[in-house]
């Protein structure tokens, strides 16, 4: 049997938000097979407009590139020892779609051309295995995420698992939310959760996250996984990206959202929505 890891992220920094630990435990295994795909570049986690002098189109470059080294970085902390590939999409940060509205209180969303480009490559890259391969863990962001961006890594990662059921291979496809969302007029529901998910202390609290009428709280997830051990590995995982914990003055890249990152490396659980293909 060949088994084989795929990570599906978003942006540069979620594969340690959503997984470093389980990351680092899968990817142990020398004889399984390792890929990472991230669908945007993240290039949005800037002040908009020129930047000491740097105009946007090569500031926008610049963060992109050092982006993705930062999550080079995070790869050698989960997966040390190992050669693994990174397919970076370079789809546009928020986007990815281009139309939302809530159903039963999921959201239903509409790429944008730049988001069916992203997905179509992400999906190309996730399913390109070794001969042989007939188990896959796919790890990605929740179909309940308020991000856009995070949705649409899910509709990539399922995507990609349905490609791979179709060849044989049985597949695990394992979700989870980073961003909670909730309605609020003055905030891009893309990001508000940003200021109450996840909640304060070592494990994630599902009754913190949002339950109102036109969006429930979605299900409870299926499985916890402990990210105790290795004792932190995901605060390392993290602090690599160095940009985004700290920011980076001279790409006038700030924290926009004090101890985010804090509350994230606390976190002694990885809990996913786990779906069987």
């Amino acid at each position: 049997m060949r088994e084989a890891l795929i990570v599906v992220s978003p942006h540069p920094d979620d594969e340690s938000i959503f997984g470093a630990a389980t990351i680092h435990r899968l990817a142990a295994d020398p004889a399984r097979f390792v890929r990472a795909v991230y669908v945007s570049g993240g290039d949005k986690s800037s002040v908009p407009g020129d930047c000491n002098g740097i105009p946007e189109a090569e500031k926008t470059e610049r963060i992109v590139e050092l982006r993705e080294g930062e999550t080079r970085a995070a790869w050698k902390v989960m997966a040390p020892d190992r050669d693994v590939p990174i397919d970076f999409e370079r789809g546009p940060d928020q986007g990815l779609v281009s139309a939302t509205r809530l159903v039963d209180g999921v959201r239903d969303d509409t790429l944008s051309l730049a988001g069916e480009v992203a997905v179509a490559g992400a999906v190309a890259a996730a399913t390109n295995l070794p001969a042989g391969v007939d188990r896959a863990w796919i790890l990605t962001t929740s179909r309940y995420d308020g991000h856009p961006d995070h949705r649409t890594a899910y509709f990539a990662a399922r995507e990609a698992a349905e490609v791979l059921r179709e060849r044989g291979v049985d597949v695990r496809l394992w979700s989870w939310i980073v961003h909670d969302e909730f309605v609020l007029t003055f905030i891009p529901a893309c990001c508000g959760g940003d200021f109450h998910w996840p909640a304060p202390g070592e494990t994630d609290d599902y009754q913190a996250l949002v339950d109102v009428p036109s969006r429930p709280r979605p299900p409870h997830w299926d499985l916890s996984q402990d990210a105790s051990e290795p004792a932190g590995i995901r605060r390392e995982a993290l602090t690599q990206h160095v940009s985004q914990v700290v920011g980076n003055p001279a790409l006038c890249m700030p924290v926009y959202i004090p101890g985010f990152y804090d509350r994230w490396m606390e976190k002694t659980e990885e809990p996913f929505y786990e779906e069987r293909l």
